[in-house]
């Protein structure tokens, strides 16, 4: 027959267990971390990378506007130079063309870099979306697997409640109390077997005389010297079992 203390023992192992599996379920493995961070590095980067071309596409048109404002200049200067009448003037109208033909120039050049880093920021932008849709698959498929093994724990885990709850029922309520007060105070960890003659939490000795008062007396409260928990003998039958 099962001992108290041996249903005590269980009921311990039951809730360890339970509190395992609780924080499995709340817990991504690290393949789904890592995913979820590469997908959001490179959501940074296409957004940062669509910002680059909006920004060049603006400064693009800003620019194509005024190479033709200045082609209108020269236009009209040029015109202009074939009315002037003195040399002063003369002078002014062809410094202006001169003027105009520089910044049509220098405005081209801009509109050629312009232009090779839109071209830079549409090839990132695609290669950015293609792997996005990757990593986004990948990270569903692993979402999926996860969820499936969510419901083998969470199964296991509804057994133990159930265990659990049947051991509440036929441990006496006065060690139930005793295993909480001390398991608080000891990492969740309030009876330990005896192994080998020692305590199998804190490893220390236990006298062979407290030893032989707990076999004679399987189902009353001894405690380890040194770190307090109940102690239990687990009966070779219950081992086996």
């Amino acid at each position: 027959m099962r001992t108290i203390l041996s249903k005590l023992w269980d009921y311990q192992a039951a809730i360890l267990e339970i509190a395992r599996l609780n924080k499995a379920l709340k817990t991504y493995p690290e393949s789904i971390r890592t995913l979820e961070t590469e997908i959001k590095t490179i959501e940074k980067k296409l957004t940062k990378t669509k910002t680059e071309l909006d920004e060049n596409k603006d400064t693009q048109k800003k620019r194509e506007e005024y190479l033709e404002m200045c082609k209108t200049n020269l236009e009209k200067y040029e015109s202009d130079l074939m009315e002037v009448t003195n040399q002063k003037d003369y002078s002014a109208v062809l410094n202006e063309i001169d003027y105009a033909k520089k910044e049509i120039h220098n405005t081209e050049e801009e509109l050629i870099k312009l232009f090779e880093e839109i071209e830079k920021n549409e090839k990132l932008i695609d290669e950015f979306t293609q792997v996005l849709s990757t990593k986004k698959e990948e990270l569903d498929k692993a979402l999926e697997d996860f969820k499936a093994t969510n419901q083998e724990q969470i199964k296991r885990r509804d057994e133990l409640l159930e265990v659990k709850k049947k051991l509440e029922s036929e441990i006496p309520l006065k060690y139930l109390k005793v295993f909480y007060n001390i398991a608080k105070k000891r990492n969740g960890i309030g009876v330990a077997t005896i192994e080998n003659e020692t305590c199998s939490a804190c490893h220390m000795k236990i006298r062979p005389q407290k030893i032989n008062e707990i076999k004679k007396h399987p189902d009353s409260l001894y405690y380890c010297e040194n770190c307090q928990r109940i102690l239990v003998l687990i009966p070779e039958d219950d081992n086996s079992e």
